[in-house]
Formats: structure tokens, C-alpha cells, sequence
């Protein structure tokens, strides 16, 4: 039988051609061909740093290997795959267990062997090459060979000299900024006003107040660089992925940035930038104090990032105490601007949770626990447990009065001072044993409660312990375990004017939905 094959492809920077994946396609596809495979797959990562494993392509070529669907992986090379000797062979190991084999055009069928030294060699050009990026970017400052893409700036086609220069129409909105935010304005007002006179943004799209704000602790932003005070920094920050996760992380490197000035890329006054910094630490230390919920970046509302607009893709986000929008309608870029309030989304959300968890599916799984916890008591000897626990006590009663006793005729008690304490605490520990020990008895022997009854209860009172506010984050994390997606589109005959659809994996609660969903997929329902 003619084998499946799935090829996977990755270049990582902007710099490399994106016909780098094109020719990598090329070149496994003509392996393929050479081996009589089919080729049923092809994932590819564009602008994708092989550190990191949380790659798009990469994710949906391991959950293709997990469901079967493929035969053999063709790379062109083990370092397009992982340029991290661990993933390397964590990834190996997977296609292993699932009956896939790799193979690399450049190096042939591979075995632990061989990933193991790949991609040791893989992860050991990686550090080299950021070692030696480092070394370049130090001494290219000081010949004016700066790397950035800072807004406000084009490049220069020079061989020798500064390869940076001011961009006239850019500079003049870097300057409107810094003034409005001067002045008062918020960097949400500013990025509206921004995208209500069609001013694209650095990267394209629409302007948020996050690319305006930035980071305070990683200095990151349009109002915090430098540079439009001409003075160019390079090596402010270190970048690294979690072993476990890929999560990015950015620290401060003070100890090895390098700075120079170039007065010709000025484009705010000295006089204007302290102005704005000035502003910038007063908002910091206004929001980011304790016990505010925006400034720490904690979630405040129990659906905080699981409403998306329907029309544009967008959150629906807090506008005022009580309402949500989307994002993007608040920026002018979407038409959507049809509000819910909080209120509202949540009982109809609530509404639904407490429709499936009063099914009858899990009323019966409920009741089926009940009586899986009362066979499982009935089978534990509760009389002999008793009667062991009541002697182990009276024993360690009798030691304590025996101390006592001596104590009483002249013994020191420091003689017995730890060993007293011991015994005090075995004898609690054992009391308590043996109450609950009564209890479990008196459960086993009492009629089987009403299971219904019960259910309906706690499915209530977990309904009050969602809406409690001191448990949002809490609440927040297990609703979107369950309804990871609500979708809201404007529809003038739906209740309150808005259509809702839930995307759900209520399969988690009993393992397979009516439906047939399975565990892990998403079904979507009204409400």
C-alpha cells in the first residue's frame, strides 16, 4: 500500500524569501515522488522561529500524526523542523509512537540516533547564529547600521553611513501623538482618532492604544522609543521561549545595551518627550496600583475574551460599567456596533450552562456516582475500622495518663514535655477518625437520598459561585473550558438584538455528547 506522506516546511524571518517554503515544497515533493509516497499533507510556518514549538503549521502536523492520518513526515532538514535538541526528539518520539517515520530530504530516513546529533547541531547554530547576530548589531551602531522597523523611519539603500532616515508623513503622526497624549488625550482616544482620518497603522489594519501605550516594564511603545529623540538603542531586551510551553519571555538586558545618537532621526523635542514621560509614570502609577483590575491585568468580567464579534473576528469588550461592543466598531473599522449589557450576555449564557447541566445525561451520571460511592462504602468494613480506631485510642489515652500519673509523683516534665504533645495530637487525629468513621456508618445505613433533588441543588449553587466576584478569575478559567468561543452577531429578531452562539465542549462533562460529539470537540449551539 502506497505510503501517506505529509511534508512541513518553515523559514523564520521577514529577511529570508517567502519562496523559501515554496522551493522546500518543491524539493519534498520530488522526494516523495522518488519513493512512490502520496503526499496527503502539506504544513508550512512562514516568518516562524524554530525555538518555538506553538507554531500553527507545526501543531496541525503533530495533531495529523495523532489521528493516524499519515505514514511518513519529509522535511528538508531536521532543523526546519525544531532548532531545540529536546523538541527534536519529543516530536520524534511522537511520530514514533504513532506509527510515522521521518525522513529528510538532505539526510535521509531519520532514528534516534541521528535526531539526536541533528538536532543537537540544529540547537547549537541557533545559539551560535544569536550569538554572532548579537556581536554584529554592537559593532554595526557604531558605522550608524541600525535594525529597526520603528515607525516613523525608512531605510536606506547605502552600502557605508546611517541606513536609516525620516519618513516626512510618518513623522508627522509620531509628532501628533506625542502631542495629543501631551495634552491630555488617552491612547485609546488617540488611536480613534487615528482611524477615523484612515491613517494606517506601523504593521497595517487599524491602530490600538496598546501599540501607542506599550509596555511600561519592557519599555516597549510608540511613546516610550527613543529613537525619535535620536538616540538608537540596541540590546535592550532578551528574548527566550519556555521549555515547556514555547511562551515567550522579554527581559531588560541593561548590562549589555549599547547606545548612540543620531541627531539627523530626532523627531520630538527633548522638551515634548519629558513632557510625555511625565505622563506616561502619572497614568502608570494611577492604574497599575494595587487592587485595580486594568492595571494588573486581571480578568474583571466573567466573560473577559471569550465574546468575539461575529462580523469582524474582534472581542467583545467592556465599553462602560454595564455593556459590551466590539473592539473594533469602538475604533470605527467595524460596522458591528450593536452593544449587550453584561447582565444580559451572562444570563443568557448561564441560561444555556443550566439547560446541559440539568440534562438528563448528566442527572444519570450523577445518580450512577451516588450509587458507585454507596457500593464502594458498603464494601469497607466500617465495624472493624471502628473497633481499630476506639483501641489505638484508648491506648494513647492511657500513655497520656500514665505521664500525667508520674508527673503528679515528681517526675520532671520536661522529661515528658514532646512526648505529651504527640499524644495529645494522635488522640485528636483519632477522634476525629472515629467521628467520621460514625458518619460514613450512619451514611451507608441511611435510604439512598434523592439524586435529582440534590443535582438540581448544587447545579444552583455553583450558578452563585460563578457570579461571585471575588471568583471571577477562578469562574472565568472553568466556563472557558467549556464554552471556549461565544459568537455575537446583530440580528434585530433575536432577543435583545443580537444573535449569540455558544461554541461549546460540553462532551468534557460526560464524555460524549447526544450529538456524538467527542471529547475535545467544539459543538456550537444558540442561546
Amino acid at each position: 500500500m502506497t505510503r501517506r506522506a505529509a511534508i512541513y516546511t518553515r523559514y523564520s524571518s521577514a529577511r529570508q524569501d517567502v519562496t523559501s517554503t515554496t522551493d522546500q515544497v518543491a524539493m519534498c515533493q520530488e522526494y516523495c515522488d522518488k519513493q512512490g509516497y502520496t503526499v496527503v499533507h502539506v504544513f508550512s510556518d512562514q516568518e516562524k522561529t524554530g525555538k518555538n514549538t506553538r507554531r500553527p503549521g507545526f501543531q496541525r502536523l503533530k495533531a495529523a500524526a495523532e489521528a493516524g492520518e499519515i505514514d511518513v513526515v519529509v522535511i528538508e532538514a531536521v532543523d526546519r523542523l525544531t532548532r531545540r535538541l529536546a523538541d527534536a526528539l519529543t516530536t520524534f518520539d511522537l511520530f514514533r509512537f504513532r506509527g510515522a517515520s521521518l525522513e529528510s530530504v538532505k539526510e535521509g530516513p531519520q532514528d534516534f540516533l541521528r535526531v539526536l546529533m541533528l538536532g543537537m547541531g540544529a540547537q547549537f547554530y541557533a545559539d551560535n547564529v544569536g550569538a554572532h547576530t548579537l556581536r554584529a548589531r554592537r559593532g554595526g551602531i557604531s558605522r550608524g547600521r541600525i535594525g529597526t522597523t520603528a515607525y516613523g523611519y525608512r531605510s536606506l539603500e547605502i552600502e557605508t553611513g546611517l541606513n536609516r532616515e525620516i519618513d516626512p508623513d510618518q513623522a508627522a503622526v509620531v509628532h501628533r501623538i506625542f502631542n495629543e497624549f501631551a495634552s491630555g488625550r488617552s491612547p485609546h482616544a488617540i488611536a480613534d482618532g487615528l482611524n477615523a482620518d484612515g491613517i494606517r497603522a506601523p504593521r497595517g489594519g487599524t491602530w490600538n492604544s496598546s501599540t501607542i501605550r506599550g509596555n511600561a516594564d519592557r519599555q516597549e511603545g510608540l511613546l516610550r522609543n527613543r529613537l525619535y529623540t535620536g538616540r538608537a538603542a540596541i540590546c535592550r531586551t532578551r528574548t527566550s521561549h519556555h521549555p515547556e510551553t514555547g511562551t515567550k519571555k522579554v527581559e531588560l538586558t541593561p548590562e549589555e545595551m549599547v547606545e548612540a545618537e543620531f541627531p539627523s532621526l530626532r523627531i520630538v523635542s527633548e522638551e515634548l518627550w519629558d513632557a510625555v514621560q511625565a505622563e506616561l509614570a502619572r497614568r502608570h502609577e494611577q492604574y497599575g496600583q494595587k487592587g485595580n483590575a486594568v492595571g494588573a491585568r486581571r480578568t474583571r468580567y466573567l466573560l473577559s475574551d471569550l465574546l468575539k464579534c461575529a462580523c469582524c473576528g474582534a472581542n467583545y469588550i467592556i465599553y462602560n460599567r454595564t455593556s459590551y461592543r466590539c473592539a473594533e466598531s469602538r475604533k470605527n473599522a467595524c460596522n458591528n456596533t450593536v452593544g449587550i449589557s453584561r447582565r444580559r450576555i451572562e444570563a443568557r449564557v448561564f441560561g444555556k450552562l443550566r439547560d446541559v447541566m440539568m440534562s438528563e445525561d448528566l442527572i444519570e451520571r450523577f445518580q450512577a456516582t451516588l450509587k458507585a460511592e454507596r457500593k464502594a462504602l458498603a464494601n469497607v468494613d466500617l465495624d472493624d475500622e471502628h473497633r481499630r480506631l476506639a483501641a489505638a485510642l484508648r491506648d494513647a489515652e492511657r500513655g497520656r495518663d500514665n505521664m500525667l500519673a508520674a508527673i503528679e509523683q515528681g517526675a520532671p516534665y520536661e522529661t515528658f514535655a514532646a512526648r505529651a504533645g504527640k499524644l495529645e495530637a494522635e488522640i485528636t487525629w483519632l477522634t476525629a477518625k472515629i467521628d467520621e468513621t460514625s458518619s460514613r456508618k450512619q451514611a451507608r445505613n441511611a435510604p439512598l437520598p434523592d439524586a435529582r433533588a440534590i443535582y438540581g441543588e448544587a447545579v444552583a449553587r455553583m450558578e452563585a459561585l460563578l457570579s461571585d466576584p471575588t471568583l471571577v478569575e477562578e469562574a472565568h478559567g472553568y466556563i472557558a473550558a467549556l464554552v471556549p468561543r461565544i459568537e455575537l452577531m446583530p440580528d434585530p429578531e433575536a432577543q435583545h438584538g443580537i444573535a449569540v452562539r455558544m461554541h461549546t465542549r460540553f462532551a468534557l462533562l460526560i464524555g460524549e455528547a447526544a450529538d456524538g460529539a467527542k471529547v475535545g470537540e467544539t459543538t456550537v449551539i444558540d442561546c
